[in-house]
């Protein structure tokens, strides 16, 4: 066994060594090759390291690719995403009691159906903890809101608006006039 080791040693030893000077010989060739073939002056340090970087290495160092004029006039426009889920709401209740949060929106729908024309806004109720709140109205424009706000504010003196998630199907149209019914429009 310990003859089997000692031979696969020597041999393992052999091949190496064997492979060493190969290559030693094959990079003494071809710098001797390089000298006599080569009129050019050789850069100072490492003499086979020239060999090893190609005279094509700098050929596109050299190139400038400048676009054509046509191309740089061209402008191009950013795409903005417009998320239509955000916009504005009127928050015209926060408290913890339920009953509380339904009554005030059974009493802002009976209000703006007889008050408000040119608008008949929708009422969310919801538990944000720990409060429910009672939400009129979706708008995108935070100025409508505004608006709207002064509006509701004459019946629900607490009403203001708030960021928030909003349906696009039931957010007002821009040419949409939103006001209070008076004795001379009855």
């Amino acid at each position: 066994m310990r003859n089997k080791i000692l031979y696969s040693f020597l041999a393992t030893t052999l091949a190496i060594a064997f492979a060493c000077s190969s290559a030693e010989q094959l990079a003494t060739e071809a710098s001797t090759n390089a000298n006599e073939t080569s009129s050019e002056s050789k850069p100072e340090g490492n003499e086979a390291s020239h060999l090893l970087i190609s005279s094509l290495s700098d050929s596109y160092a050299s190139r400038s690719n400048e676009l054509p004029d046509v191309f740089t006039k061209i402008k191009q426009k950013k795409e903005v995403e417009i998320d239509l889920t955000k916009g504005f709401r009127i928050q015209i209740y926060s408290g913890q009691n339920v009953f509380d949060a339904d009554t005030i929106a059974s009493q802002f729908r009976a209000w703006s159906d007889t008050t408000i024309t040119g608008y008949q806004a929708d009422t969310y109720t919801f538990f944000k903890t720990p409060y429910y709140r009672v939400h009129v109205g979706d708008f995108h424009n935070q100025e409508k809101a505004l608006k709207f706000s002064r509006l509701v504010k004459r019946a629900f003196r607490d009403a203001w608006v708030v960021y928030d998630t909003v349906d696009p199907f039931r957010v007002p149209e821009d040419t949409v006039t939103i006001s209070i019914i008076t004795k001379t429009n009855r």
